[in-house]
């Protein structure tokens, strides 16, 4: 007679995910390891808010709220370093994975980290460390936090091979498995007769931060507004959201080019995808850079940063050019190409990550359970 296996529990971190692509990532976690059917799991996830999961009400998901953690830095490391132990003991979980970057204290069969957040791998200058000094501190102190107890995890993710050398080089880690995002994207199929477009539309979906390189963008629109008006570039934000934020409304707003629509909610993002003519992503560093990957699925224009993330988030894909993002004058002529169809694309060289790799959710659990 075949035994039953015996229930297993996980329990998912991401306490400190709330907008954006961690977000995101953290959805996609959920919604993989709820459509499992090989296991018999309890799952149970920590979050800032239940609010933000509301399309998993109908699920078997435990969601316990934790809206304090953010808060502030030192109830971020009380729950990481105090809290936790006492959540996995009371839940005695068979996996713990902390979608947030720091390694906790747990007891656990399995812990897993998932380390995403670029801080440490950026140089920030002066003008940047005034302008977003919550940038600055996570510059300083995120090296230091990624590795207290990081040796004690049983994997270690990330989602790039330059990120895994970095890890191996500064934590002595052998454990790092590269795992890429997988975003079930669906693009829609526009109904009836597409009307003569006469402005050309980019789109670059992001929170402003320092890094995020708006600058760039903003000045090649200043340049191109006088050859070429009819174009529009559309941007996340509103100008209130930071003292960055604040910055680049007050030197760039006069560009009636530049459209200001605010945070937008995820499935609004991918109306944008659907309506704008093309991507453009001049952000210096990221982990991944989702957008990009959304916006594959649409089969138009992305223009990105000519940087170590970019070509393995671009992998293979026959509409990408990549430009210099220090220099305006290179995004400026590929605009201007772009609104004059003529635009010339780079051929996309890439080589697939060293094992271990995943390339979905389910690959990855497939380690952990």
């Amino acid at each position: 007679m075949n035994e039953t296996p015996a229930a297993k529990t996980i329990i998912i971190s991401g306490v400190n995910l709330v907008e954006a692509g961690p977000l995101a990532v953290f959805k996609d976690c959920l919604n993989n390891i709820r459509q499992r059917k090989s296991e018999e799991l309890t799952v149970i996830a920590l979050v800032n808010s239940t609010a933000l999961f509301s399309e998993f009400s109908n699920s078997n998901i435990i969601f316990i709220e934790y809206p304090e953690v953010k808060k502030r830095w030192f109830s971020r490391l009380v729950f990481e370093y105090y809290t936790c132990i006492d959540i996995s003991k009371k839940h005695k979980p068979d996996v713990w994975l902390a979608l947030h970057d720091i390694t906790p204290n747990v007891v656990a069969k399995k812990r897993i980290v998932y380390c995403h957040n670029p801080s440490p791998f950026y140089k920030i200058s002066l003008r940047e460390a005034l302008l977003e000094k919550s940038f600055f501190a996570f510059n300083l102190l995120y090296k230091f936090l990624y590795g207290i107890n990081i040796q004690k995890n049983d994997f270690v993710v990330v989602q790039q091979s330059w990120i895994r050398d970095y890890f191996i080089k500064q934590y002595h880690v052998k454990n790092v498995i590269v795992a890429y995002p997988n975003v079930n994207v669906t693009a829609p199929r526009s109904k009836g007769l597409q009307q003569q477009k006469t402005t050309y539309r980019f789109l670059y979906p992001a929170f402003p931060r320092v890094f995020k390189n708006f600058e760039l963008l903003f000045e090649a629109a200043d340049q191109l507004q006088n050859a070429i008006p009819n174009f529009e570039i559309i941007v996340t934000f509103k100008g209130n959201e930071n003292k960055y934020a604040s910055h680049l409304l007050k030197k760039y707003g006069h560009i009636t080019q530049i459209k200001f629509i605010g945070i937008q909610p995820r499935e609004n993002v991918y109306k944008l995808y659907e309506e704008c003519d093309c991507l453009v992503f001049p952000s210096k560093l990221e982990t991944w850079g989702l957008p990009i990957t959304e916006m594959k699925a649409y089969n138009k224009p992305i223009m990105v940063a000519d940087c170590q993330y970019a070509h393995e988030t671009v992998g293979f894909y026959d509409k990408a050019c990549f430009f210099d993002p220090t220099k305006h004058i290179y995004l400026t002529k590929l605009m201007q190409n772009a609104i004059n169809n003529t635009l010339v694309y780079n051929k996309t060289a890439f080589t697939l990550p060293k094992e271990p790799f995943t390339q979905s959710w389910q690959q990855l659990f497939d380690y952990f359970l």
